[in-house]
């Protein structure tokens, strides 16, 4: 598994319910991320439609399910029966937590693959899943992607990701007349992209525009896994058809991308989603391969985080569409948009709209969406 040559393993985990303990399940994702998984963490309190929407749209292998209120004998037969009815009957479910012995064969006889208790070894979770390997389903049929069969789409994103009969599904999307409008969301690390991205979602999805996110995430240069977890920060709504999040990982090297980034988003753009938003692992000055990507670039800074010399070097900055200074709630957030439209907006040239936004009150949304949703649809211009 910690080969490069392999797939990784894609594993949810989740929490379901009214259980608020999370520091097991954070443990076990980072000791899967470091045995080279794929580990997509869609965080606490959810409901059971809520996970089982996240493990189709991720095209998981497995959904472990971390436990400690006791009630796995009410939410086991839940979510094996939506998994059957969604399709999803390969994926692999296993449990882990405080569940007595006694009702473990009872999981079994239900489907659940696997239970762990309390004491369990991360290794052993770890052969565990080297010993019983991949349980994604086949690449779906061509009709499937003729037609648009939405239930289909993240098996087609995973065939891209990995570079399965490529050349043919590109030629197949290159004569394909719907295209998205790309938007990409970058900046450094902890500035809040996925926050924002997840109000923005809220936006776009209340001007009844359908919207895609694929959401970067960096993947580890020693055993190729990835704790993909900005999806938490994004609001799940498992009945609306209008909205689609995938986690990617960006192996090291690729400018915070993750990799067939253009063909992903014409393939989502083919399946009616008005907006694709790709959303860059927290990336520095020279991260610039974006911009090829995106008819829509916005660029995210917060205050505290640098003086004029830092927005005067080359890089992001004079790439960028939208300039967002996040966290506008924050002390100094006034002087650095000033700092800055001052600095992008001196000549006659292109004028840049730099905007104060904070997810955390929701101040500034709705105003990027309406400048995002006016602005020139050209990559460039």
């Amino acid at each position: 598994m910690s080969s490069h040559n392999k797939m990784p393993l894609r594993i949810v985990l989740a929490k379901v319910g009214l259980d608020g303990h999370d520091r097991g399940i954070k443990v076990v994702a980072r000791g899967l991320r470091d045995h080279g998984c794929h580990v997509i963490y869609s965080g606490l309190w959810k409901k059971v439609d809520e996970v089982v929407q996240t493990v189709a749209d991720e095209d998981a292998d497995y959904l472990g399910i971390s436990i400690l209120s006791g009630a796995h004998n009410t939410l086991a037969p839940r979510i094996m029966h939506q998994l059957d009815e969604e399709g999803l009957e390969h994926v692999g479910v296993i449990f882990g937590g405080i569940i007595p012995a006694e009702d473990i064969p009872k999981l079994s006889e239900i489907g659940v693959v696997q239970v762990f208790g309390p004491g369990t070894t991360l290794d052993s979770i770890a052969e565990f899943l080297d010993t019983n390997g991949t349980r994604t389903s086949e690449l779906p049929s061509w009709e499937s992607l003729t037609n648009r069969d939405r239930s289909t789409l993240s098996r087609w994103i995973s065939a891209i990701s990995r570079g399965q009969e490529l050349e043919q599904i590109v030629e197949f999307l290159d004569q394909n007349t719907t295209k998205a409008q790309v938007v990409a969301v970058t900046g450094s690390g902890g500035v809040g992209k996925s926050t924002l991205v997840g109000k923005l979602i809220e936006e776009i999805r209340s001007d009844g525009s359908q919207v895609a996110v694929l959401a970067c995430d960096p993947q580890s240069t020693v055993t190729g896994g990835a704790l993909l977890g900005d999806r938490v920060r994004m609001p799940a709504v498992p009945d609306d058809q209008g909205r689609f999040i995938r986690s990617l990982a960006a192996p090291s090297g690729q400018q915070a991308l993750a990799p067939h980034l253009e063909n992903l988003s014409k393939l989502l753009g083919h399946f009616g989603f008005e907006y694709v938003v790709i959303e860059t692992v927290g990336s520095g000055q020279g991260d610039t391969a974006v911009r090829d990507l995106a008819d829509r670039l916005v660029l995210m800074v917060q205050p505290q985080t640098g003086d004029e010399m830092q927005w005067e070097k080359a890089g992001l900055l004079e790439i960028a569409d939208i300039v967002v200074v996040h966290k506008g709630d924050l002390p100094g957030a006034d002087a650095v948009v000033q700092q800055l439209d001052d600095l992008l907006n001196l000549t006659a040239a292109k004028q840049v709209p730099v905007l104060k936004a904070s997810a955390a009150n929701g101040e500034g949304i709705s105003e990027l969406w309406k400048v995002l949703r006016e602005f020139p649809n050209s990559a460039g211009s």
